[in-house]
């Protein structure tokens, strides 16, 4: 029987709590402004109750954390290069996933090019794989 890394066990115990208190700091503004909240709320409950349990765990926990830390975002330019902040959110709004595989998400990208006038609004922007997102930029200049 493998014995547990205590040393991580610590590690991910401290992150959990750092969420769950940075969660509960800003729970009022986040249930009114921000349409993840009942993904976060989940993902809180869920860390509190069984640990993290898998890799994919420890990224999500990882890229909540830096989501609170910066909550509410700045510099929501409307056009422009997307910031990192802006990339976080948009990536925790549609829960770290491709939206056409279903596979962890790496890139953000903008359903209108933002050189034919697409917006940074959460309406044009989508989550991909780097398979996926090559793939429509392949399709395109086709």
């Amino acid at each position: 029987m493998k014995t547990p890394d205590l040393k991580k066990s610590m590690k991910y115990r401290n992150k959990i709590q750092q969420l769950t208190t940075l969660f509960n700091s800003k729970k009022e503004e986040l249930a009114t402004g921000y349409q993840g909240y009942h993904e976060i709320l989940g993902f809180v409950d869920h860390c509190q109750r069984y640990g993290i349990t898998d890799r994919g765990q420890e990224k999500m926990l990882d890229s909540w954390i830096d989501l609170l830390e910066h909550w509410p975002f700045v510099g929501s330019a409307s056009s422009g290069t997307l910031s990192y902040y802006q990339q976080q959110k948009t990536m925790a709004k549609q829960h770290f996933k491709c939206s056409v595989c279903g596979r962890p998400a790496e890139e953000v990208h903008h359903k209108i090019p933002r050189s034919k006038g697409g917006q940074n609004n959460p309406n044009n922007l989508v989550t991909l794989c780097f398979e996926c997102h090559d793939n429509i930029h392949k399709n395109k200049k086709e």
